[in-house]
């Protein structure tokens, strides 16, 4: 906070006008440019500015610089997990001690912490707030305040709504405030929000400018998530050999240093399982499945793919006694909709041969709609084909045509880039 902001917010929390407060000291119009931070006077001239307002000049310098500091290692801790040089209580109430000038600073640097304690709602009620006043704010007040809005919004699911308070910051502002790790994590936060709406081009765009900001500071933990979303991002456009090289870029950093936990092992070889069950190579997929579950025996997501996998393969004895571990590990774990719903169909396909056909219509119904709703690209067109194959056995034609018709405009998404909704 600079002293032309102090007089500034001290000026007009007293309801005194640029012309009272200039009387005697300087004109109207170097008074403007003082607040607004464009000329440095001698610093008699702050005194007698800030003397007419009450304050005095070396307690204002001492305690704005003093506080500033400690905002400034707060937001550090929270962002970057430096540690606190205070107690947590002294940062909790220094809202009751600033000027004016730096409680909005302190309002987005308490949202962040508010997110770290899952008070996401709350957070996001004053960053609402904050939002309402942003072109009231200094640049690095603005960007740390994208950054933690954008956060807010990635937390809560809000997507769209990330990418579009995003764009409206980077219209006017280049992203040039802040630290390289802080570039990164908006980048990546933004690469995110686009994955989730399945617009995997847009995706790579901004994991690739995080990548940059990570590897350039050795960010590792970083880099290997953004390595991750590089490999899924082209892996759902079938550009299948450069997901692979993320993938591996991840896995050799993990398998190199150990810094890292099980967690990011499992992930990795379970999407190079995956990687690998879209290009149709089974037996590649099936490998790093098994990798992934010998560290996890009882992940529900690699039980899953595991059974669909050999499926695929013809081999329904194994899928069954996957898709039935699968089914164990559900009923006391929470396990995402959209796993229940990909295991609800995988367990009709499987058992097909003791259903009729009210039982198939049934189950087709209650859970396709969800993946198409979402937008689970990949599953539309398995299970479009699968049931398809199915329904014109029996002489469903028009559903089976339906069908077919969700899994071609699915793959034409998906060779797009996931932009458009045409399922």
């Amino acid at each position: 906070m600079k002293i032309g902001d102090i007089i500034k917010f001290k000026r007009i929390e007293q309801g005194i006008s640029q012309e009272e407060l200039a009387q005697g000291i300087c004109t109207n119009s170097y008074l403007s440019r003082i607040e607004n931070n464009h000329v440095t006077p001698d610093e008699e001239i702050y005194r007698l500015l800030l003397g007419k307002l009450g304050a005095d000049y070396d307690e204002v310098i001492y305690s704005s610089i003093e506080m500033e500091k400690d905002l400034d290692d707060w937001y550090a801790h929270l962002t970057k997990k430096t540690p606190l040089k205070k107690e947590l209580s002294h940062y909790l109430n220094l809202e009751s001690q600033l000027n004016q000038g730096l409680v909005i600073k302190y309002k987005i640097i308490y949202s962040r912490y508010l997110l770290t304690i899952e008070k996401y709602n709350q957070a996001k009620e004053i960053l609402d707030d904050v939002y309402q006043v942003l072109p009231s704010l200094n640049n690095y007040e603005k960007f740390i305040f994208i950054n933690t809005y954008v956060v807010c919004f990635t937390i809560l699911n809000k997507n769209e709504d990330a990418i579009q308070i995003f764009e409206e910051y980077t219209q006017d502002h280049n992203i040039n405030y802040g630290t390289k790790e802080e570039h990164g994590n908006l980048y990546y936060n933004i690469a995110l929000c686009y994955r989730r709406i399945r617009s995997y081009k847009a995706c790579i765009d901004y994991a690739k400018r995080a990548l940059n900001e990570y590897s350039d500071q050795y960010h590792l933990n970083r880099m290997v998530q953004t390595l991750v979303l590089l490999g899924i991002a082209y892996n759902n456009i079938y550009e299948w050999d450069k997901s692979i090289k993320y993938y591996k870029q991840a896995l050799h950093i993990v398998e190199q240093l150990n810094i890292f936990s099980d967690y990011e092992k499992i992930m990795i070889y379970n999407d190079l399982g995956y990687c690998s069950e879209c290009q149709n190579q089974y037996y590649d997929a099936i490998h790093y499945y098994q990798s992934s579950l010998k560290i996890e025996p009882n992940n529900f997501n690699i039980l899953s793919n595991l059974a669909r996998t050999y499926y695929k393969i013809g081999d329904f004895k194994e899928a069954k006694v996957y898709l039935n571990k699968a089914n164990q590990v559900m009923e006391s774990t929470k396990v995402n909709d959209s796993y229940i719903i990909s295991n609800n169909l995988l367990n009709c396909l499987l058992f097909i041969d003791y259903k009729d056909m009210d039982e198939i219509f049934t189950t087709l119904n209650s859970n396709f709609p969800h993946i198409v709703k979402n937008r689970i690209y990949e599953l539309i067109i398995f299970y479009s084909k699968e049931f398809g194959a199915i329904l014109e056995k029996h002489k469903f034609y028009k559903k089976s045509n339906e069908l077919y018709k969700y899994a071609f405009d699915a793959y034409a998404n998906l060779l797009k880039g996931g932009e458009k909704n045409n399922v």
